[in-house]
């Protein structure tokens, strides 16, 4: 995975960040009325937020690279930023997973907002090589 192997060449660190953006949830239907179908939805998303970032944290200690995870709750490219400042980091690598069209317009550019936000780096990985 890229961003590991990055940090293990500088001997650094890195902060695997999982962002569930559960605003978006509310235009599903039956989201707010059926019963207990919230808790369900982000208690899943937790659960893959877990996941996903363990799995990172996995990966950089089979190459001894410190790993710190961060699962959050709101706008990706806004908790992106705020963990890029509070934790003071160098540079921020993510996955671009190529949206188009429609799909772009809906789910919005985490990446491209990103890019023209941050006041560090930005290495943009194309597909999931990221880690």
């Amino acid at each position: 995975m890229i961003g590991i192997d990055i940090a293990h060449r500088a001997n650094g660190s890195i902060t695997a960040v999982y962002v569930m953006e559960i605003l978006r949830l509310a235009h599903l239907p039956g989201y707010a009325t059926l019963p207990g179908l919230k808790e369900k939805v982000l208690e899943l998303m937790q659960e893959e937020g877990q996941q996903a970032t363990q799995f990172v944290e996995d990966q950089a200690q089979m190459m001894k690279v410190s790993c710190q995870k961060i699962v959050a709750q709101g706008s990706p490219s806004e908790e992106l930023l705020k963990a890029s400042q509070k934790l003071g980091m160098d540079l921020i690598i993510m996955g671009s997973l190529g949206r188009t069209g429609i799909e772009k317009y809906l789910l919005g550019n985490v990446a491209e907002k990103v890019i023209l936000q941050s006041t560090i780096p930005v290495l943009l990985i194309k597909g999931d090589e990221i880690g």
